[in-house]
């Protein structure tokens, strides 16, 4: 599957497509009143098929009252049921591990959407059709542009509108995506730290631009300018824009430098070993520092570039003392802080960088562990 986003150009005719998008809140707002209201009554929770069941009943029964809902065409409308129905499902999942005594990571009831925040809706490929620069979406056509061609065929577009009115395509096609490079015969470990985005085994230090530490003046002074202006005036609008203009560019540096330092690693190397981290933890600890560097959204596009390019990405367990043992002798040093940078081992006397010694034994365990695999593959 290939996902690719297009810029739709603006036009007034755009004034649809946000009605379609309100259109797709209403829908999901009203269903999730009914589940609460449901829920406040002792009634049992209706599953996706129920609420596909009422929608339809509710559109042909009462015409009047739901003529908005005819906006859009009844695969869209399941789509966004669907959502809601998967939100309750992991809710119901946390909440049933959470009363066997476990720990799961933490997920709350599906929220309201705000008409001041962007929404989206997606179409089968009935509900749509592509013409080169055109797209005909639900009886209209609106200029996109076409800044990579289209392959394969279209299995689903979702249309979204941004903080700032920009309207975009999201078309996922059947298309497989492979470009097979070279191999390098090359193995690093990668330690993920705060200071340092990433260091690997072979003394490399990757840092982190900080982008919203450095753009932080100017949205602290987007944010003054916008609280200043009146309510509801074009200034304070105005404003506004300015404030998620200087959200959005922080957001695509951050993006572009993802996705530039993913391939860089993928291409000179063939296994790549990081640790499993818990970084909403690592969030309480160290807060917006974590938010910056987005370490999450890293590793998504460097395993989506991985599995593009043929290469391997490995994770070790989160308690493997790699920062504590020595990657020369394997002596563990249990009394060392987050706060010893370099320390020496006391049995071989070898000194240490602790992040490029902790990449070091990253990359040792996550080799191991590949290997055994590999020889339980080969045996079975």
């Amino acid at each position: 599957m290939q996902t690719t986003q297009y810029k739709l150009f603006r036009a007034p005719r755009l004034r649809h497509l946000k009605r379609h998008t309100n259109t797709a809140r209403q829908i999901w707002n009203y269903f999730l009143s009914w589940q609460r209201t449901r829920h406040s009554l002792g009634l049992p929770y209706m599953n996706v098929h129920a609420m596909s069941r009422e929608f339809t009943i509710l559109r042909n029964a009462h015409p009047d009252l739901f003529e908005s809902w005819r906006d859009i065409d009844s695969w869209a409308a399941r789509d966004i049921l669907l959502r809601l129905h998967r939100a309750y499902e992991r809710f119901f999942t946390y909440c049933k591990q959470r009363a066997k005594g476990g720990k799961p990571r933490k997920v709350r009831p599906p929220k309201f959407k705000s008409w001041r925040k962007p929404y989206s809706f997606t179409m089968s490929p009935s509900g749509h059709k592509f013409d080169e620069d055109t797209v005909r979406i639900l009886g209209r056509h609106y200029r996109f542009n076409l800044s990579r061609p289209i392959r394969g065929n279209v299995k689903t577009v979702t249309v979204k509108f941004d903080a700032l009115g920009d309207a975009y395509l999201t078309v996922v096609t059947d298309n497989v995506v492979s470009e097979i490079t070279p191999k390098t015969g090359k193995a690093a470990g990668f330690d993920f730290g705060i200071k340092t985005m990433f260091t690997s085994s072979d003394g490399t230090k990757h840092e982190s631009p900080e982008f919203y530490k450095r753009g932080s003046n100017q949205i602290a002074q987007a944010h003054r300018a916008h609280s200043k202006k009146k309510r509801g005036s074009n200034n304070r609008e105005r404003a506004r824009l300015e404030l998620a203009r200087a959200h959005r560019k922080i957001s695509r540096q951050r993006d572009n430098h993802h996705w530039h330092l993913a391939k860089h690693l993928v291409l000179t190397h063939d296994v790549l070993v990081f640790e499993t981290l818990t970084f909403e933890g690592m969030k309480r600890l160290w807060g917006r520092k974590v938010s910056d560097i987005a370490p999450y959204a890293f590793h998504l596009k460097l395993q989506h570039q991985a599995k593009k390019h043929d290469k391997q990405v490995v994770y070790i367990d989160r308690w493997e003392p790699t920062s504590k043992t020595c990657s020369t002798c394997g002596q563990l040093n249990a009394l060392i802080d987050l706060k010893t940078r370099h320390w020496q081992c006391q049995g071989c006397t070898s000194k240490h960088d602790r992040d490029v010694n902790a990449a070091i034994n990253i990359l040792r365990v996550g080799t191991s562990t590949l290997a055994e695999s590999a020889c339980q593959t080969g045996e079975s």
